[in-house]
């Protein structure tokens, strides 16, 4: 589902990040090359979203009968680890590194410009990355008609959009500061300012590698679908004639357009006389009901225990 924003994000890391390197080693700027480190950890880390979409995709087998699309949730937490750990913990050294021995860190002010330029065509850059991933979002709320983007993409469960929309958010902040930092540096000529930025930029990476990895890990685990389509399927089920009841009901993510649905349902007694197979007939007709309503949802991914309401 965010096959355009990845494509979008790999090209800009990549460009952006061979442009940083230049400019931070000509200019010896702390700051650029913490972003450098930045644009070539989500390039690397796009590349593994890229191969978690392609493994999604191979058929279900003896050791997976219900396929391979949690590989998702697997890769997009490794990504969320990669910017914590690559990202955020080699800004941070660079940073405390400067701050430590400041007189080791030698700047190039002549060049100041060019690192200005620099920032600010990144800023561009990463700015359309993060436009194009949050139309995608901004398409899916208007299909399921939510009531803002943050509520689309937590509807859309989706980790490649979320890693995508956490990583280019999280480029706009570090860029700016390393704006705003350069720019202190260059006025003050002092080493520690530029040392203070990297250290800042690291810390906004590692935090948001954390929330990223935190998000991830509950899909991984083995998260409910979403409120919404929770509401839907009771809806659904209880408009039933036949049904008394719901006795339980779970639902697991599978993926992002991917679920598990096990419901225990009440029937009426009057459900052992409808149709041929009665209760059967019943739950037959309500798995179909349900896999045309959820657009996540197929009958084979439907699981319902039956009683009669006399059994109860």
């Amino acid at each position: 589902m965010a096959g355009e924003s990845l494509k979008a994000a790999l090209l800009v890391n990549l460009s952006i990040g061979v442009i940083k390197t230049i400019v931070g080693l000509l200019t010896g700027s702390a700051a650029m090359i913490s972003e450098a480190y930045h644009s070539f950890a989500d390039t690397f880390n796009q590349i593994l979203l890229a191969v978690g979409i392609r493994r999604s995709h191979q058929e279900p087998d003896l050791e997976h009968p219900f396929g391979y699309k949690k590989v998702q949730f697997f890769w997009a937490f490794v990504v969320a680890v990669l910017i914590f750990g690559i990202s955020g913990m080699l800004a941070l050294f660079e940073g405390i590194s400067i701050i430590r021995h400041p007189e080791e860190h030698h700047l190039n002010n002549d060049l100041f410009i060019w690192q200005i330029l620099v920032l600010l065509a990144a800023m561009v850059l990463e700015g359309f990355a993060l436009r194009t991933a949050m139309q995608e979002a901004a398409k899916y709320k208007k299909k399921a008609e939510t009531d803002s983007l943050r509520q689309a993409v937590n509807e859309m469960q989706d980790p490649v959009l979320l890693a995508l929309l956490v990583e280019d958010s999280l480029a706009l902040t570090g860029l700016t500061i390393a704006f705003i930092g350069s720019i202190i540096t260059y006025i003050t000529n002092e080493a520690i300012v530029d040392g203070f930025t990297s250290l800042a930029i690291g810390i906004i990476l590692m935090l948001g590698g954390l929330l990223l990895a935190n998000e991830n890990k509950s899909y991984l685990v083995g998260r409910a679908v979403t409120t919404r389509i929770q509401k839907q399927i009771r809806a659904i089920v209880e408009a039933d004639k036949y049904v008394l009841r719901i006795k339980t009901m779970r639902t697991m993510l599978l993926g992002p357009e991917d679920m598990l649905l096990a419901l225990d349902l009440v029937f009426t007694q009057e459900a052992k006389k409808s149709g041929d197979l009665g209760v059967a007939d019943n739950i037959d007709q309500l798995e179909q009901k349900l896999a045309e309503a959820i657009p996540k949802l197929t009958a084979d991914r439907i699981f319902i225990e039956s009683q009669l309401e006399s059994e109860t």
